[in-house]
C-alpha cells in the first residue's frame, strides 16, 4: 500500500486504549473538546479519536469527510512483519478489527469509541494482550471498492504493547493519503506492448449520476504492428480476473503472452483484460439495480468500440471469454446471456453456479448460511491437510462478520457484499442492496433468495434445457478442482449431474442431445489455485484449436510441408 500513498502536510490523531467488548451497536461518536482538562480519566480503557487537521501554514482546516473509522490489528511477529494490518481481511488467519461511524472531522474534534459505538470482529479487543501491530484507516471514499480506496487516510503501522494492569493509551497519526493505483505506462516496445483503454459509458454514467468509465488492459499479438504481416484482422480473448483483480493484470500477463518462445502455445489474439470493479465490488457484468446495466454497457458500448479500435473480427466465434473464480462465473454469465455476441467460454473454479450448493449451503432450503443442518458451523475457506482431510480457516459466520465491521451499510466491497450488489433488489430505505442473510444470525431471506435465483445458472438450465444445454455442449468448457478452497466444486458437481441427467434422458427417449467440444469436469485433488494453473495450460491449447477450426489462426505446418511445397 505504501506506493499508493503520499505524506500529508497535516495530522489526524487517534488516542487508543484497549478496544471495547464485542457486540456493541453502531452509534455516533461523541465529539468532545480536546482542550477540556476537567474531565476525569475514565475508569476503563477506551479509544479517543482526536482530529487536528492543519493546512500547510498550520491553520485549522476541515479535510476529513464523514465515513467510517477502522482499526486493524496483526500480531507483532516476524511472520506478519511485511504485511500491513489494513490489508485485512486475511482469510488464512482472520485478525481483530473494529470500526465506528465518523462524522465530518474538524480541528480539535475527539471521537469516543466505547461499547455503545464500536463494532468489533474477533474476541473482545480489551482482552488482547502483548505485542500487536495496529493501523487506522479513515474510509471516506465511496467511488472505489473497499477501505483502501483513493482519498482515504491511513496511519503508519505501529507496534503496541497491551497490558491488562493499566489503561493503555496509544497515539496514531493518519499521515498517508491513499492514491489511485498507478497503472504502468503504455509499453510501446515490441514484445511488451500493453495499452490502457478507458471509455466513458453513457449507460453507467446515467445510472451512477457521475462519469463512469469502462476500462481494459490490452495486450497485442505478435505481428499486429507489422504492416506486412499476413493477418490484419484479429480474434479477441476477453479475460476476467478473480475477485479483486482489475484490468491492470494485463501488465503482469504481457511478458508471457508476448514472449517469442510462447507463440506456439499462447493463442495469437488481442488479449483484453476487463475491469469488473464498482464501489460495491466485483460486478460480474451482471445488470442489477445496484451496479447498473454493466452487461449492456459492455456489449452495446465497449465491445463495438474495442473492435473498431483494434481491428477485431466482429463475429461471436472470434470473441472468446475466459476467467477464473469470480471471473469464471462472469465469463459463464456473459456466454449464456449474450450468445449472439460471445462465442466459446473457458471458465475455471467459478463462483457458485448452482445456488442449491452455494458453497456448503442450499439457499432455497436451509434456514441459515451460518449453520449446517446438523448444527455445525458452515465453512467458507479451507486448505488440504492430506488426501481426505481439510483444515477450515474461515467460516461463513466469520467472513460475513468481518464485512459487517468494515461497513455495516453493505459497502465493504468484499465477497458477500458484491454478491448482494449483483443479484439482490435495491433497498431504497437502506440505501443498499437487500442482503441475502441477516448479518448477525445468518438467517436466509427467502425474498432475496428468490431474486437471486434468476442468476442461478443451474436454474437457468432447468428452465430452458434445450437452449442452455446446447450452449454447454457447443461452447462451454468448465473445470473445477475437487478440493476447491472455497468449496466451489459443490455447485459445479451438482450442475454437472443435472446436465448429464438431461442428456441421458434425451438419449433414452430417442432424442439427440446437442454435441460439441463443451464439457464440465472435476479435476481430482486440485484446489482453487492449482486448478487455475492447470486450466490455463489446457485452455490455451483448446483456444488455439478453436481459432484454427474457424479460420482465425493458421494451422501449424505439417512435418515436411515446407520442403514439399518448394518442389517445382
Amino acid at each position: 500500500m505504501n506506493q499508493h500513498m503520499r505524506r500529508l502536510g497535516r495530522s489526524l490523531f487517534l488516542l487508543l486504549g484497549a478496544l471495547p467488548v464485542i457486540g456493541g451497536a453502531i452509534g455516533s461518536a461523541r465529539a468532545e473538546d480536546a482542550t477540556d482538562t476537567t474531565v476525569e480519566p475514565p475508569p476503563h480503557d477506551r479509544y479517543l479519536v482526536k482530529v487536528a487537521v492543519l493546512d500547510d501554514e498550520g491553520a485549522p482546516k476541515l479535510t476529513a469527510s464523514a465515513g467510517r473509522l477502522l482499526l486493524f490489528f496483526t500480531p507483532a511477529t516476524e511472520r506478519w512483519s511485511g504485511t500491513e494490518p489494513s490489508g485485512a481481511p486475511f482469510f488464512h488467519k482472520l485478525q481483530p478489527l473494529a470500526s465506528i461511524a465518523a462524522s465530518r472531522a474538524g480541528a480539535s474534534t475527539v471521537y469516543t469509541i466505547d461499547d455503545a459505538s464500536a463494532m468489533v470482529f474477533g474476541r473482545p479487543l480489551d482482552e488482547l494482550r502483548g505485542a500487536w501491530r495496529v493501523q487506522a484507516v479513515l474510509d471516506t471514499d465511496f467511488t472505489e471498492r473497499g477501505h483502501l480506496g483513493p482519498g482515504n487516510l491511513a496511519s503508519e503501522p505501529k507496534v503496541i504493547e497491551l497490558s491488562p494492569t493499566q489503561s493503555d493509551e496509544i497515539r496514531l497519526e493518519l499521515t498517508r493519503r491513499i492514491e489511485e493505483t498507478a497503472r504502468p505506462a503504455d509499453q510501446q516496445a515490441a514484445g511488451s506492448q500493453v495499452l490502457w483503454i478507458e471509455r466513458r459509458s453513457e449507460l453507467l454514467s446515467r445510472h451512477f449520476g457521475r462519469p463512469f468509465f469502462l476500462r481494459a488492459g490490452v495486450v497485442l499479438p505478435f505481428g499486429y504492428e507489422d504492416l506486412s504481416f499476413p493477418r490484419r484482422m484479429w480474434p479477441a480473448i476477453y479475460t476476467i480476473g478473480g475477485f479483486g483483480a482489475t484490468h491492470l493484470a494485463a501488465a503482469a500477463a504481457a511478458p508471457a503472452l508476448r514472449a517469442p518462445a510462447a507463440r506456439g502455445a499462447v493463442p495469437q489474439a488481442v488479449w483484453i483484460f476487463l475491469d469488473t470493479e464498482t464501489p460495491w465490488g466485483h460486478h460480474g457484468f451482471c445488470d442489477s439495480e445496484t451496479n447498473g446495466p454493466v452487461g449492456r454497457a459492455l456489449v452495446e458500448e465497449f465491445v463495438p468500440f474495442l473492435e473498431e479500435r483494434f481491428r477485431l473480427v466482429s463475429k461471436p466465434e472470434a470473441r472468446v471469454l475466459t476467467g477464473h473464480s469470480s471471473g469464471g462465473w462472469t465469463s459463464l454469465h456473459l456466454a449464456l446471456t449474450y450468445p449472439e455476441t460471445f462465442g466459446p467460454c473457458f471458465a475455471s473454479a467459478p463462483d457458485p453456479v448452482d445456488f442449491s450448493a452455494f458453497q456448503k449451503s442450499d439457499l432455497y432450503r436451509d434456514a441459515s448460511v451460518f449453520l449446517a443442518r446438523d448444527g455445525s458451523e458452515t465453512p467458507s475457506y479451507r486448505e488440504p491437510l492430506g488426501p481426505d482431510e481439510d483444515r477450515v480457516l474461515m467460516t461463513v459466520r466469520e467472513e460475513i462478520a468481518t464485512e459487517r465491521v468494515l461497513d455495516p451499510t453493505g459497502r465493504s466491497g468484499q465477497q458477500w457484499a458484491a454478491w448482494d450488489a449483483m443479484w439482490s433488489p435495491f433497498d431504497a430505505l437502506r440505501g443498499a442492496p437487500r442482503p441475502i442473510c441477516d448479518a448477525a444470525t445468518g438467517s436466509i431471506d427467502p425474498v432475496t433468495a428468490e431474486a437471486w435465483s434468476r442468476h442461478d445458472i443451474a436454474r437457468q438450465f432447468q428452465r430452458d434445457p434445450a437452449r442452455i444445454g446446447a450452449l454447454f455442449a457447443e461452447r462451454i468448457r468448465l473445470v473445477c478442482g475437487t478440493r476447491d478452497s472455497f468449496y466451489l466444486n459443490e455447485a459445479v458437481t451438482r450442475l454437472k449431474s443435472k446436465v448429464d441427467a438431461w442428456r441421458a434422458s434425451e438419449t433414452s427417449g430417442g432424442g439427440k442431445p446437442p454435441t460439441g467440444p463443451g464439457y464440465i469436469e472435476l479435476l481430482d485433488g486440485l484446489t482453487h489455485g492449482s486448478c487455475h494453473a492447470a486450466a490455463q495450460l489446457r485452455f490455451y491449447q483448446e483456444i488455439r484449436a478453436h481459432f484454427i477450426a474457424h479460420g482465425l489462426a493458421d494451422a501449424p505446418p505439417r512435418p515436411g510441408a515446407e520442403s514439399s511445397s518448394s518442389k517445382p
